[in-house]
């Protein structure tokens, strides 16, 4: 059995089979005419018959020259493309667990940014609704609302809370003045996920005659903002899962009130595995984001007279 064929040969043999010329394969290959029919002619010699014939001023392939040529091209179309699937490495995968609302609302928008900085990265995710504890699977990082003490993992603060009534901008357009939490009824409340910050606003502004027991609950904050931006009440809303709503003017704070929270969202990591290069990447990412929507909420707040802070809050 033969041993393979040169492949430097096979390589010169098809070019010169496509342009049908020595010369103009010898240009495009930047070798002389006289090594390109030495290859060739080597080529030759493996199958013992010729692959061209030889006319004045012309070559043309034979029958057999016609297969080798067709086979040349798609084995050099073939090896080209695995050396390049070689050298394009696969993307890395970044897994992310997530509170819902807070990917939804405040990460997932970003990222299209954060993949377009780093085109071989990507996020991967999975998120539950009110996520109050690590995943118990594997994971590369997941963002938690809570007060930190986790066990088992790493855990920084990634952004603090504050919570406030938003509405729509024609909520109150009925109103021929600023509307004050007076202008509230049960009816017209939307809760999230339970009626505790409703409570705490009524106590904190005195609203004696505002019953937080009424109005009705969703169970996602998306829900809540989405009904309260479609007028059909007011809710209450937090500086990160809001920000969206402010910033396009779906929703307004109408009252100059917002209530501190002492819970936090956490970015936590497994105990004991150390980041990798790409997953720093993404945290530095992600903190740098951080800082500038609190940036943004300070010049927010600075731009609305007359707010202030209850001394209470959870």
């Amino acid at each position: 059995m033969k041993d393979s064929p040169n492949l430097n040969a096979m390589r010169v043999f098809e070019c010169a089979a496509r342009h049908s010329s020595f010369s103009r394969a010898a240009e495009e290959l930047n070798v002389t005419q006289s090594a390109v029919s030495k290859q060739v002619a080597s080529l030759e010699n493996y199958f013992d018959v010729p692959l061209f014939e030889r006319r004045h001023r012309a070559i043309i392939l034979t029958p057999l020259g016609e297969r080798v040529a067709k086979a040349a091209r798609v084995g050099i179309h073939q090896i080209t493309d695995r050396l390049r699937a070689i050298d394009r490495a696969p993307p890395q995968q970044i897994r992310i667990f997530g509170d819902a609302d807070f990917i939804h609302l405040w990460l997932f928008p970003k990222l299209q940014e954060f993949e377009k900085l780093h085109p071989n990265l990507r996020i991967s995710i999975q998120t539950n609704v009110a996520m109050r504890q690590p995943p118990d699977c594997d994971y590369d990082c997941a963002f938690i609302w809570g007060r930190g003490g986790w066990a088992d993992s790493h855990y920084q603060a990634l952004l603090t809370n504050s919570v406030f009534p938003v509405a729509s901008p024609g909520y109150f357009r009925h109103l021929d003045r600023n509307p004050t939490p007076k202008d509230i009824n049960g009816g017209m409340l939307i809760h999230d996920q339970s009626r505790f910050w409703w409570s705490e606003f009524c106590a904190a502004v005195g609203a004696v005659d505002l019953n937080p027991e009424e109005g009705r609950i969703y169970g996602q904050t998306s829900l809540c903002l989405e009904a309260a931006a479609r007028m059909d009440g007011i809710t209450m809303g937090d500086e990160v899962t809001t920000k969206y709503h402010l910033e396009a003017g779906r929703l307004i704070c109408p009252f100059d009130v917002k209530l501190p929270s002492s819970n936090a969202f956490y970015v936590t990591m497994p105990f004991g595995v150390a980041p990798s290069e790409e997953l720093q990447l993404f945290l530095d990412w992600v903190f740098a984001q951080a800082a500038e929507h609190v940036e943004w909420y300070a010049n927010f707040w600075r731009s609305l007279e007359g707010w202030h802070e209850p001394p209470t809050g959870r």
